[in-house]
């Protein structure tokens, strides 16, 4: 009975230490919102604590080789240091970043109504950190507005509203 619950033991210790070491960092929701009739990703209000951005990619959803866009931080840089609630805007190569050419695969992103894009930051001191937000961009029937839908909310997915 008593070599049972060392076996026990040191079987938990063995599991633990194995997750752990196989980390596949923290990725978590972030918000959309319109800045100047673009997309922008934000930060939840309740994100806790800044974040240091090291890589902005946006591309879009269920498409093989899909268009995209990214800027990455340039070498030497200091990262953009985002609080909750502040927000990076497509299109928008904040200072200390250039285009990343490598993310480009087939022809630059051009953004249009009813598809679906993915929006996301990577952390610059811990690259397997990231923000994401799904969205896609619906217009009014006379397009002349122009809106930007969440489509994953806690976790669960929601239609785009066309």
């Amino acid at each position: 009975m008593k070599y049972s619950a060392f076996i026990l033991v040191g079987l938990f210790w063995v599991i633990a230490g194995f997750a752990n070491a196989t980390s596949f960092g923290r990725k978590a929701n972030a918000d959309i919102a319109s800045i100047g009739s673009k997309p922008a990703i934000c930060l939840p209000k309740d994100a806790g604590q800044a974040f240091s951005v090291g890589w902005i990619s946006v591309h879009e959803s269920y498409v093989r080789n899909p268009g995209s866009w990214g800027a990455v931080l340039k070498a030497g840089a200091k990262p953009l240091e985002l609080k909750p609630d502040d927000c990076l805007v497509f299109g928008v190569v904040p200072d200390g970043y250039e285009l990343d050419d490598h993310l480009i695969k087939t022809w630059p992103l051009k953004l249009e109504a009813n598809r679906t894009y993915v929006f996301r930051l990577s952390d610059a001191y811990q690259p397997r950190d990231s923000y994401t937000a799904i969205f896609c961009i619906s217009k009014s029937v006379d397009g002349t507005r122009v809106s930007f839908n969440t489509v994953l909310v806690n976790s669960q997915r929601k239609p785009c509203s066309y």
